[in-house]
Protein backbone atom coordinates (compact mmCIF):
# COMPACT_ATOMS: atom_id res chain seq x y z
CA UNK A 1 0.00 0.00 0.00
CA UNK A 2 1.82 3.14 -0.82
CA UNK A 3 1.53 6.52 1.11
CA UNK A 4 -0.70 9.01 0.98
CA UNK A 5 1.32 12.46 0.04
CA UNK A 6 -0.92 15.88 -0.16
CA UNK A 7 -0.43 18.23 -3.05
CA UNK A 8 1.65 20.70 -1.05
CA UNK A 9 3.89 17.99 0.39
CA UNK A 10 4.54 17.38 -2.96
CA UNK A 11 4.86 20.50 -4.07
CA UNK A 12 6.96 20.94 -1.59
CA UNK A 13 9.77 18.28 -2.01
CA UNK A 14 9.60 19.20 -5.82
CA UNK A 15 10.80 23.15 -4.75
CA UNK A 16 13.47 21.21 -2.61
CA UNK A 17 14.98 19.16 -4.57
CA UNK A 18 14.49 22.03 -7.58
CA UNK A 19 16.73 24.16 -5.12
CA UNK A 20 19.51 21.69 -4.47
CA UNK A 21 20.26 21.43 -7.82
CA UNK A 22 20.32 25.12 -8.83
CA UNK A 23 22.99 25.35 -5.23
CA UNK A 24 25.37 23.20 -7.23
CA UNK A 25 26.54 26.23 -8.88
CA UNK A 26 27.05 28.74 -6.72
CA UNK A 27 29.79 29.36 -4.07
CA UNK A 28 30.93 30.79 -1.13
CA UNK A 29 33.81 31.86 -2.66
CA UNK A 30 31.98 33.82 -5.57
CA UNK A 31 29.40 35.34 -3.18
CA UNK A 32 32.07 36.74 -0.97
CA UNK A 33 34.15 38.22 -3.98
CA UNK A 34 31.05 40.23 -5.04
CA UNK A 35 30.05 41.76 -0.95
CA UNK A 36 33.52 42.70 -1.45
CA UNK A 37 32.87 44.16 -4.80
CA UNK A 38 29.43 45.69 -3.75
CA UNK A 39 30.30 46.84 -0.40
CA UNK A 40 33.80 47.49 -0.38
CA UNK A 41 33.27 50.89 0.81
CA UNK A 42 30.48 50.29 3.66
CA UNK A 43 32.91 47.52 4.83
CA UNK A 44 35.70 49.42 6.06
CA UNK A 45 34.50 51.10 9.00
CA UNK A 46 33.07 47.63 10.46
CA UNK A 47 35.90 45.03 9.91
CA UNK A 48 35.54 43.37 13.77
CA UNK A 49 32.17 42.52 12.48
CA UNK A 50 33.16 41.51 9.41
CA UNK A 51 32.15 37.82 9.80
CA UNK A 52 28.49 38.89 10.74
CA UNK A 53 28.08 40.95 7.85
CA UNK A 54 29.55 38.91 5.12
CA UNK A 55 27.41 36.05 6.63
CA UNK A 56 23.66 37.93 6.42
CA UNK A 57 24.90 39.05 2.95
CA UNK A 58 25.21 35.87 2.10
CA UNK A 59 21.83 34.68 2.99
CA UNK A 60 20.40 37.30 1.21
CA UNK A 61 22.77 36.35 -2.02
CA UNK A 62 21.55 32.92 -1.72
CA UNK A 63 17.15 34.12 -1.16
CA UNK A 64 17.99 35.78 -4.38
CA UNK A 65 19.86 33.37 -6.62
CA UNK A 66 17.08 30.87 -5.72
CA UNK A 67 14.36 33.76 -6.66
CA UNK A 68 16.12 34.39 -10.19
CA UNK A 69 16.31 30.42 -10.31
CA UNK A 70 13.01 29.50 -9.78
CA UNK A 71 12.11 32.23 -12.93
CA UNK A 72 15.09 30.56 -15.26
CA UNK A 73 12.35 28.21 -16.40
CA UNK A 74 10.49 31.35 -18.18
CA UNK A 75 13.77 32.35 -19.65
CA UNK A 76 14.10 28.53 -21.26
CA UNK A 77 11.03 29.17 -22.93
CA UNK A 78 11.69 32.04 -24.30
CA UNK A 79 10.87 34.75 -21.85
CA UNK A 80 13.57 37.87 -21.80
CA UNK A 81 15.82 38.59 -18.35
CA UNK A 82 14.00 41.88 -17.96
CA UNK A 83 10.51 40.36 -18.20
CA UNK A 84 10.93 37.80 -15.79
CA UNK A 85 12.57 39.96 -13.24
CA UNK A 86 9.22 42.33 -13.48
CA UNK A 87 7.05 39.72 -12.56
CA UNK A 88 9.34 38.74 -9.44
CA UNK A 89 9.84 42.73 -8.74
CA UNK A 90 7.47 42.81 -5.39
CA UNK A 91 9.46 40.11 -3.67
CA UNK A 92 12.55 41.13 -5.05
CA UNK A 93 11.68 44.72 -3.16
CA UNK A 94 11.30 43.14 -0.37
CA UNK A 95 14.78 41.65 -0.24
CA UNK A 96 16.22 44.33 -1.31
CA UNK A 97 14.63 46.33 1.59
CA UNK A 98 15.21 43.77 4.18
CA UNK A 99 18.92 44.00 3.44
CA UNK A 100 19.00 47.38 3.34
CA UNK A 101 17.56 47.65 6.68
CA UNK A 102 20.38 45.18 7.86
CA UNK A 103 22.92 47.56 6.78
CA UNK A 104 21.12 50.37 8.55
CA UNK A 105 21.26 48.63 11.43
CA UNK A 106 25.20 49.35 11.44
CA UNK A 107 25.35 53.23 10.90
CA UNK A 108 24.88 56.23 13.10
CA UNK A 109 22.44 58.75 12.06
CA UNK A 110 24.72 61.26 11.02
CA UNK A 111 26.99 59.22 8.51
CA UNK A 112 24.36 57.53 7.26
CA UNK A 113 25.38 57.00 3.41
CA UNK A 114 21.53 56.10 2.31
CA UNK A 115 21.35 57.00 -1.20
CA UNK A 116 24.04 55.02 -1.88
CA UNK A 117 23.99 52.25 0.24
CA UNK A 118 20.57 51.40 -1.18
CA UNK A 119 22.37 51.58 -5.02
CA UNK A 120 24.66 49.12 -3.52
CA UNK A 121 21.91 46.63 -1.98
CA UNK A 122 19.77 46.82 -5.37
CA UNK A 123 22.96 46.20 -7.53
CA UNK A 124 23.91 42.62 -5.28
CA UNK A 125 20.75 41.63 -5.44
CA UNK A 126 19.86 42.06 -9.09
CA UNK A 127 23.52 40.63 -9.71
CA UNK A 128 22.24 37.39 -7.96
CA UNK A 129 18.74 37.17 -9.37
CA UNK A 130 20.37 37.41 -12.60
CA UNK A 131 23.22 34.69 -11.75
CA UNK A 132 20.42 32.04 -10.83
CA UNK A 133 18.07 32.82 -14.10
CA UNK A 134 20.98 32.24 -16.46
CA UNK A 135 22.04 29.37 -14.67
CA UNK A 136 18.97 27.77 -14.10
CA UNK A 137 18.76 28.56 -18.36
CA UNK A 138 21.54 26.65 -18.76
CA UNK A 139 20.54 23.57 -16.81
CA UNK A 140 17.45 23.59 -18.86
CA UNK A 141 19.53 23.46 -22.15
CA UNK A 142 21.52 21.14 -21.15
CA UNK A 143 18.55 19.22 -19.40
CA UNK A 144 19.99 19.07 -16.26
CA UNK A 145 16.43 20.06 -14.09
Amino acid sequence: MGTVMSFHEKYRHKQLDFEKKALRDLTVSDIDKRIEEHFAFFLHPYAPYRQTIFDMCQDYAIEAYLLGSSYGRFGYYGEPAEVAYMRSEARMKNLVNDLFDFWLFWFDADDLPSESLLKACEAYMAYWWKEGFEHTVRRYRLRMH
